[in-house]
């Protein structure tokens, strides 16, 4: 995976000049845990994207001092059928930890090909109120509680405060991408993430958001319950595809030839999937 900068490195060896397609995805809220059997713990100083390793520090803090306060189940949007979860937030650093990819679970993630690499042109990042963004190829994590609304203590609500901190991140992905081979960005993410660090397209680089709509006898809905299977659908597409497509109208077109039985057209920044019913 390529290096977006000396501050801001992917897959160890790969080049920024040749920076290609970048997916942007939301977290699950359902994780799975890994197994603890051999498993390594969680080692900050690991993880991609080091320019955020202080404030990962900050909010694994926070985040232990909120489940080990009053009502920290219902500060950090744990089910009351899942306790079990506030104490695996209190001990976050001794919790087992997997690839990313194999952690995040859900309707999404449920679209993408088992042990899937994202090839050397393009990169996966999600969207983490944990850990700000994670690398899906290179990052180990635990499997964690944290929402961008969760409420923090002496922090706030989770994706408020990452706002600031993830607006520099956000400006050197930004000019990488617009630089390199293939200046797109697909945002699959929801608009709560999307609030966390805004990436908004221009000078050569477009971001598009997908947009899944329901049509019926030429009446169109967007769809909200399931949106989140379409945009797994094409994350998938783009990654199985032989090479990044490196404009709008090379994205809908690889995803369009991808998705049998849908369409997939281009309105501005929205890359709109059309599922048409009789």
């Amino acid at each position: 995976m390529r290096n977006v900068s000396s501050s801001l490195p992917g897959r160890p060896g790969a080049s920024a000049e040749n920076g290609g397609m970048l997916i942007l995805l939301p977290p699950s809220e359902t994780k799975t845990r890994p197994s603890e059997i051999g498993a390594a713990v969680l080692d900050l100083a690991a993880m991609s994207l080091p320019a955020l390793h202080e404030a990962r520090e900050v909010m694994l803090r926070a985040a232990r001092r909120t489940a080990a306060g009053p009502e920290g189940g219902t500060r950090l949007g744990v089910p009351a059928s899942s306790p079990e979860l506030v104490g695996r937030m209190l001990h976050l650093a001794e919790e087992p930890v997997a690839p990313a990819l194999s952690v995040y679970s859900g309707v999404l993630y449920d679209q993408l090909e088992a042990g899937l690499s994202p090839a050397q042109d393009r990169q996966v990042l999600v969207q983490s109120a944990l850990f700000g963004l994670v690398d899906a190829a290179t990052d180990r994590i635990p499997a964690y509680r944290l929402s961008a609304s969760s409420s923090l203590a002496q922090l706030g609500k989770a994706g408020s405060w990452w706002r600031a901190r993830l607006q520099p991140v956000a400006a050197e992905l930004r000019a990488a991408q617009a630089g390199g081979d293939s200046p797109v960005v697909i945002d699959c993410r929801s608009g709560a993430y999307r609030s966390m660090m805004p990436m908004r397209g221009g000078e050569g680089l477009h971001v598009l958001e997908v947009a899944p709509v329901q049509e019926r006898g030429g009446v169109r809905k967007v769809i909200s319950h399931d949106a989140k299977r379409y945009r797994g659908l094409v994350t998938q597409v783009l990654l199985a595809a032989p090479s990044a497509p490196a404009t709008p109208e090379e994205v809908a077109e690889t995803v369009s030839a991808g998705l049998g039985g849908l369409t997939v057209e281009l309105d501005g920044d929205r890359l709109v999937v059309v599922d048409r019913v009789d």
